[in-house]
């Protein structure tokens, strides 16, 4: 345990909790830092960032970096403290804890080279509100102005404003260094230096290509789990320990090699039995049969030793269970014996000479112990060595069964899917590959506008290359149109293509930023004004996910406060909220789309080009030209066209594709049958232009599915085909429902 002062740990203490530790990826921070210290004037940090980025490593890299033949004299000189916080309120008791803060402080003012750091700013604050101690918040805050000695605050982004508030100086005497997240290069080295604990712990090891797919996973995917909502690089190394555990109950229950030579096994009885999809189809069978067998004579061999290695392991843990409870035992009757011995002492003793025996006894014990006591001392020696030699033989056998396991890139992208629930493939998918097919995947869900999806994989492709402004978001797009026409459908399809979930997609309804105050939603509510300390929606969400696709929807309706703020982001791709932290949006593709314009597509007396000509003269009316030419030049303003009737075919027949799936998923085994005729028809009387496609799935959803509801409660058992067919008079619907499979009588 570290050695504590009045509920400090001196910084060499604190750092020998942590053995092995090394800061790695962090010099700039760490110059940063310890340029702020080495300060006359507000040299006390508040150290800010969110929870997992490595604020607490960094401050031990404070310590450990005085060691450094290169460290400053100034921070060799000073004297890192941390502070108990929770040893100093543990008692409940105002006058205790008064006490203990105030012989802190003595301590601390001895010199003033020294550092006192408070691991949470915030459960500091809170603890002192709600024990009556906000005395203590004033007295650190005098002895800072004093500079009797300094203070290092961390805290998360959440609780910036709670520790800012709680006295009127903190901003005079304390400077804000944001730590964020490493880059790339930096992170990789974290991880792999870090990474070697997780190893020490599971005794397997990890390899470099399990650490990159596991960065790259962490990057790009966001998963609501709660150990993977953190920042990196404690996110990856999260998932890398979720990894190792799944991979290590595996690889016990059955070794790795045996596990392969079954899928090998599997794979050639496949192919025995005629499987056209195996891949050695064209293997004679005559040496099909030769390595079947030869597998299952491995196979045998391999269970057999596996079973052995088992048996040891086994033996020495109940060994090792009976030598604990038996060390015990021993330690239970040495006690019950020397009671029993200093009895009967006692009561052979005079009274007068009872307290000189036990004196006497007592300074002799150790030398002179009866037979019994060291009788029994000799065996709890005996069995201390047995208890020794049986872990290092257990040890031993766990060292030879992880001998030859590495926890690899198939098992972390196996976690990872299980977390998210995202398939494997679309995990394992090469992100070069996914670019080239991006303009396929869009297309396949965006009918009727491939102008639109050309230009907007085209960005996508130039950006993910490294050929975009650094300054600047990825892409930034302005979509005009009727609606209904797949502005949004593509933003969604863009975030399924990229990051394999629609919910990757940041939508913002603009109808809800009409008002002035709208901007304080976005960035944050100006000081003083209710909800000040929580930040802003789109500055919180975008340091807490940097890679995002984000959607302005209707921009024509929010206030021009919003577009001065989103003029910057366009611009810059930089913004800082209320609190004074800024995040960058240089990863991020920003989507817009806009009604303005929208009777000119709708009239059908004008041509695409005339349609798209009139409505760039309304959008001048509207934005400033500042605005307008963010976009790449106007380049990146994207107008869609009306959809004619055969791409609202087509749309329509995906929705009773995805009706069907939704069926199957159920468990049924219904298939709603719909021939294109009819459904030429159907969209012929129900499509309306100023709709759009929006109008398909409300008709699917009020005159189909109700159908296949009454047929799934009715007959629960039905199966087969669903009829539709539509009666171009009457506008109505026939649906013939599935039959009932016939039970044969065995009679």
């Amino acid at each position: 345990m570290p050695q504590q002062h009045n509920y400090l740990i001196r910084g060499r203490d604190k750092l020998a909790q942590h053995t092995d530790f090394q800061l790695v990826g962090r010099d700039k921070e760490l110059k940063q830092l310890t340029g702020i210290l080495m300060r006359k004037q507000a040299n006390s940090v508040l150290l800010v960032g969110t929870g997992g980025v490595g604020c607490s490593a960094l401050c031990l890299g404070l310590q450990a970096s005085k060691s450094d033949q290169h460290a400053s004299f100034d921070i060799i000189n000073k004297r890192f403290y941390w502070l108990d916080t929770d040893g100093l309120f543990s008692s409940g008791d105002p006058n205790s804890m008064n006490e203990h803060f105030q012989k802190l402080l003595r301590t601390l003012g001895r010199s003033a080279e020294a550092i006192l750091i408070v691991e949470d700013a915030r459960d500091f604050i809170e603890a002192a509100r709600n024990n009556g101690c906000t005395n203590f918040i004033n007295a650190l805050v005098r002895d800072v102005r004093l500079g009797k000695f300094q203070v290092i605050f961390e805290t998360r982004d959440e609780d910036l404003e709670v520790v800012l508030k709680c006295h009127s100086d903190m901003r005079e005497y304390y400077t804000m260094l944001d730590i964020k997240e490493p880059a790339d290069d930096s992170l990789f080295d974290i991880i792999t230096t870090t990474s070697k604990r997780l190893e020490q712990h599971h005794k397997i090891k990890i390899s470099a290509e399990a650490i990159n797919t596991a960065i790259d996973l962490t990057n790009k995917y966001r998963v609501r789990e709660m150990s993977l909502s953190r920042a990196q690089p404690e996110r990856t190394l999260n998932l890398l320990d979720r990894a190792l555990t799944t991979y290590r109950q595996q690889a016990h229950a059955s070794p790795a090699a045996l596990t392969e030579l079954n899928q090998q096994l599997s794979q050639i009885e496949s192919a025995l039995a005629g499987d056209e999809t195996s891949e050695l189809t064209h293997v004679p069978a005559e040496q099909l049969l030769a390595k079947k067998n030869e597998l299952i004579q491995a196979i045998s061999q391999q269970h057999e030793q596996w079973q052995a290695v088992q048996q040891q392991l086994r033996k020495c843990y109940k060994n090792q269970r009976d030598g604990e409870e038996g060390l015990l035992e021993l330690e239970e009757a040495l006690l019950k014996q020397q009671e029993i011995e200093q009895q009967k002492g006692e009561k052979k003793a005079e009274p007068e000479t009872v307290n000189q025996f036990r004196s006497f006894s007592a300074s002799l014990a150790a030398g002179f112990e009866s037979e019994a006591i060291s009788k029994i001392r000799a065996d709890i020696t005996k069995m201390e060595a047995y208890v020794q030699e049986n872990k290092a033989a257990f040890d031993q056998l766990t060292a030879q069964v992880n001998a030859n396991l590495s926890l690899d890139t198939d098992s972390v992208l196996s976690k990872f899917s299980a977390i998210s629930g995202i398939a494997t493939d679309k995990l394992n998918q090469d992100e070069r590959s996914k670019l080239l097919k991006i303009h396929s995947v869009l297309n396949s869900r965006v009918y009727g506008q491939d102008h639109a999806v050309n230009q907007l994989a085209d960005a996508v492709r130039v950006a993910r290359v490294g050929l975009k402004d650094p300054e600047k978001p990825q892409a930034s797009f302005m979509f005009l149109g009727p609606s209904g026409t797949g502005k949004t459908e593509l933003a969604k399809a863009l975030a399924a293509a990229l990051f394999d979930d629609e919910r990757a997609l940041l939508r913002f309804d603009m109808s809800e930023y009409m008002e002035k105050h709208g901007v304080a939603k976005l960035i944050g509510a100006p000081p003083g004004y209710e909800g000040y300390e929580a930040g802003g929606i789109l500055t919180n969400s975008m340091r807490a996910n940097p890679r995002v696709i984000i959607l302005f929807d209707e921009m024509e309706k929010a206030h021009p406060d919003v577009f001065n703020v989103l003029l910057q982001v366009l611009d810059d791709g930089r913004l800082t909220d209320n609190r004074g932290l800024t995040v960058s949006f240089g990863e991020a593709i920003i989507l817009m789309t806009t009604n303005i314009g929208q009777p000119n597509f709708l009239d059908e007396s004008l041509t695409f080009d005339e349609a798209v000509s009139a409505t760039m003269e309304e959008l001048d009316e509207v934005y400033r030209p500042e605005f307008l030419n963010r976009f790449n030049g106007r380049e990146n303003i994207v107008c869609f066209n009306r959809l004619d009737l055969a791409v609202v075919e087509k749309i329509a027949r995906r929705e009773i594709e995805k009706l069907n799936h939704q069926i199957q998923a159920g468990g049924k085994n219904i298939h709603i049958n719909i021939s294109d005729q009819t459904l030429a028809d159907i969209c012929q009387d129900i499509y309306v232009p100023a709709i759009g496609a929006r109008g398909l799935p409300g008709y699917i959803t009020t005159r189909i599915k109700p159908a296949v509801a009454n047929t799934l409660l009715q007959t629960p058992n039905a199966e087969g085909e669903m009829v539709i067919k539509y009666d171009t008079t009457t506008k109505e619907l026939d649906i013939s429902a599935p039959g009932v499979p016939s039970v044969l009588d065995p009679a």
